[in-house]
């Protein structure tokens, strides 16, 4: 074997190993993963892993129902209602405020009520013959009254 590797490098010898170790790798574990046994194996694998999580999710349901607690599908079903009841009222929110605005900007434009009263025609000046009016009386301010 010639020495390729420079003395100034002492990782290039690891980094060849290293390569070639990955190359070797997966060119086995390319042919391993394209052989028949080794589909079905992993997709037997797979059907064994999905078959308990169903047992698993059965057995957790009816264990909660006898516990009187929801299961996930319960929650799942009561979250998508309380969806539909909030965009519901959101909907109704939008109509209101849009209801509210049409009417006020109504009011707006709207002309006020006629106004037909007539203010009081002006009083004629007072004469000499009546007499001079009452002086207006003052309150005194409430307290204690002087002794």
């Amino acid at each position: 074997m010639t020495n390729k590797f420079s003395p100034l490098d002492p990782m290039a010898m690891w980094r060849e190993l290293t390569a070639q170790w990955e190359k070797s790798t997966n060119e086995f574990a390319n042919e391993t993963m394209a052989s028949d046994p080794f589909r079905q194996g992993m997709h037997g694998g797979m059907n064994a892993s999905l078959t308990a999580q169903k047992a698993l999710g059965d057995l957790m349901a009816r264990y909660l129902t006898m516990l009187n607690l929801p299961t996930r599908a319960d929650l799942q079903v009561l979250g998508e209602q309380l969806q539909r009841i909030d965009d519901h009222l959101a909907r109704i929110a939008r109509a209101v405020e849009g209801g509210n605005a049409s009417s006020a900007s109504t009011a707006k434009a709207a002309p006020g009520p006629r106004r037909t009263r007539q203010p009081p025609a002006a009083a004629p000046a007072p004469t000499a013959s009546k007499a001079p009016p009452a002086p207006a009386r003052t309150r005194k301010p409430a307290g204690k009254r002087p002794s």
